[in-house]
């Protein structure tokens, strides 16, 4: 995944959003991103876009456009 948010994310957290993921619990992934920005959190369509792409990589949806489209 080459989204800087995700990159900038501890290894922890991104194992607690792949959990939060893979059971269907979108919101609980946002707030693990957005608790765990190191500077200001990023806003929830930008957290909405990593979840979309990181839900592609995980196989949780058909591949294909990931960005929300608003």
């Amino acid at each position: 995944m080459d989204d800087p948010i995700w990159h900038e994310l501890p290894a922890e957290t991104r194992r607690l959003v792949d959990e939060h993921l893979t059971a269907r619990r979108h919101v609980h992934a946002i707030k693990a991103i957005r608790d765990a920005s190191p500077e200001a959190p990023p806003g929830i369509r930008a957290c909405t876009d990593v979840i979309a792409d990181r839900m592609t990589e995980l196989g949780l949806l058909p591949d294909g456009p990931s960005r929300v489209r608003g």
